[in-house]
């Protein structure tokens, strides 16, 4: 009886690799989002508590010009792990390293750049940010912000790249210890200036930069690692500038998302400011700045499924897409839902953080919109998991063009619309509009692909060719020593359905069963949940077998490179002697917390 080519064997309920790697994963990116967000909300907090409103109103105004800063690093971050990820997963690991130091050393050269730019015009981009007519008094306080905060632009646009990488080099903690220590940094230097120096927006600027560099160097101490995929490699480098190119189209989609927003908030600036005064702007600045704090729980979604949807697309895996699609969209709806249901219960104490007590009226609207950014939380994380899962399967110019839509060619209008029929407050209830509109928009581009299918993201996947054709591809997880038995019988009948020759039948179960006892032996050991997925696939007449756990690290190349040069011993680890020496190809990726063997048979 033929088996069916696509399923997943074992109990139901199984540990799940996709999930626990992007729970993970997920960590990494909110914290890393929260790097940006925590520094604008150390500052927000003590400036509208000790500066007064129009200094929350200036700092405000800055947002869309912060954007462009992020610019830099998320560009450059994401277009270069997505080139990374493909170079390493097969297996020029030389390559891949000289993107990710050519991505590290255009973002400190270009952000050195900006500090003299911004230097040089901070005044007339404080005009254009909307600090003129009736506003001009905000002026200075936006320009000397902006001539402190600068200097920690370069720090963070390379640590922006640093941390992108650090889960995919199974490094996830020192994420968090980079945001505590430049947390606390933050928080002790604000105190400093505000309680020793009674400083003002310069000084919030200052320390901000400070903490971004506190950031940077706890980051950069990976590098004392010995076991480490990521390296600095500075030798035929210079071979190697074709790749820039890739790298910036590959992380265009961000750019083009800061670029669209940076022009849509200096538009709602200039429509607000016209509009209302300076308690509406404080309140739209407050609306904004949570963004930027709660919003790490939604971008941090969206990062993680550009990282593991460009990975699993590059693998051709439409399994391991699907399974991302449902594990991100379940974990979005509950944490959003729980960080929208707070804030829509309590948005007073939020909005005292930038606000303080004293301003009633700057108080009561700022929890106004509150309210309308929490109805919104979970509808951002659907459009942003919608462009990121865009960006990573390769459909860059929809994404673009959904990005602009979203951060510049539906806001504004809606906003200018809003303004006109509610006056001030108008700007917050456009956001949950907008954003209906987006989701609206982002389920027809799917179902339009869908010839009266059932409704799935991966429609979008249209070219014929992805991945393995009908009846070539079998995919199975297990984690006891009984389910991988029957895995390797499972391969015999796939290669004896698929015409494949004894030989290399015995040598696929061979790999199967001596490769899946040593995980579960050596890797299960650590009373925590563990499986092994095992996907094989005959493409191109070849029979390819990838297996993948979330145990300790294992490099079965090393370990046969040793015994190699241990001939006296010919009995010792006998099965991965025979694995490797039955295979024609066998590349080794350890990755976000994973073990990855892509073996050629």
């Amino acid at each position: 009886m033929p088996i069916h080519k696509k399923r997943s064997h074992g109990r139901p309920g199984n540990h799940s690799i996709v999930e626990a790697v992007f729970r993970k994963t997920l960590i990494t990116y909110i914290m890393n989002t929260l790097t940006w967000a925590v520094g604008m909300l150390v500052d927000g907090a003590f400036i509208g508590n000790f500066l007064g409103v129009d200094a929350v109103a200036a700092y405000g105004m800055i947002w869309p010009l912060t954007l462009l800063f992020g610019l830099i690093g998320g560009v450059l971050s994401g277009g270069s792990r997505n080139l990374y990820t493909n170079l390493a997963g097969h297996g020029k690991m030389e390559e891949a390293n000289h993107v990710f130091t050519l991505a590290c050393l255009m973002a400190f050269a270009v952000s050195g750049l900006m500090i003299v730019v911004i230097h040089m015009f901070s005044a007339p981009l404080a005009g254009i940010l909307g600090a003129n007519g009736e506003n001009a008094h905000l002026q200075p306080l936006i320009s000397s912000y902006l001539t402190a905060f600068v200097f920690g632009l370069p720090f963070d646009s390379t640590g922006r790249i640093l941390s992108g990488y650090m889960g995919m080099d199974s490094d996830h903690s020192r994420v968090i210890y980079a945001t505590v220590a430049m947390t606390v940094a933050d928080i002790a230097g604000d105190a400093v200036a505000v309680f020793v120096f009674h400083g003002g927006l310069f000084a919030m600027g200052l320390t901000t930069a400070i903490g971004q560099m506190v950031w940077f160097f706890v980051l950069s101490t990976h590098f004392t690692r010995k076991k480490r995929m990521l390296r600095f490699t500075f030798r035929g480098l210079g071979s190697e500038l074709n790749k820039i190119g890739k790298i910036l189209a590959s992380g265009a989609p961000v750019g083009v998302t800061r670029i669209a927003s940076a022009i849509g908030g200096i538009a709602i600036n200039h429509i607000i400011a016209a509009a209302a005064s300076s308690s509406f702007i404080a309140a739209y600045s407050v609306h904004k700045s949570m963004g930027s704090l709660v919003g790490a729980t939604y971008l941090g979604i969206a990062d993680t499924v550009w990282t593991l949807s460009s990975i699993y697309f590059g693998e051709e895996d439409r399994k391991a897409l699907d399974e991302l699609q449902r594990t991100a969209f379940r974990y979005g709806i509950l944490i959003t839902g729980v960080a929208a249901l707070v804030l829509l219960l309590f948005p007073r104490p939020f909005a005292s953080i930038y606000l303080g007590l004293e301003n009633a009226e700057a108080l009561a609207l700022g929890s106004e919109a509150l309210r309308l950014f929490a109805v919104s939380i979970p509808l951002y994380m659907i459009v942003y998991m919608f462009v990121d899962y865009l960006m990573g399967v390769e459909k860059l110019r929809t994404a673009n063009i959904y990005s602009l839509f979203l951060e510049c060619g539906a806001i504004v209008p809606v906003v200018w619309v809003m303004v006109k029929l509610f006056g001030g407050r108008g700007a917050w209830f456009a956001t949950p509009v907008t954003l209906f509109i987006m989701v609206l928009s982002t389920y027809l581009i799917i179902n339009r692909q869908g010839n009266g299918n059932k409704f799935n993201i991966n429609r979008l996947l249209v070219t014929e060719n992805f991945g393995p054709a009908a009846g070539k591809e079998l995919n199975i997880t297990a984690d006891t020593m009984t389910e991988v038995t029957g895995m390797s019988r499972l391969a015999g009948l796939f290669c004896q359905e698929n015409g494949i020759s004894k030989k290399k039948a015995y040598a696929l179960a061979l790999c199967i069963e001596e490769l899946g006892s040593n995980v579960i032996k050596h890797g299960f050991d650590d009373g925590k949940p563990h499986s092994i997925d095992i996907r094989m696939l005959i493409k191109d007449d070849e029979l390819i077998l990838r297996i993948r756990d979330d145990c300790r690290p294992f490099n079965l190349l090393e370990q046969y490179e040793i015994l190699r040069h241990q001939p006296e011993d010919k009995t010792r680890n006998v099965g991965i002697r025979m694995v490797v020496e039955s295979c024609r190809d066998i590349k080794y990726l350890s990755t976000m917390n994973t073990n990855n063997l892509i073996i050629r048979i």
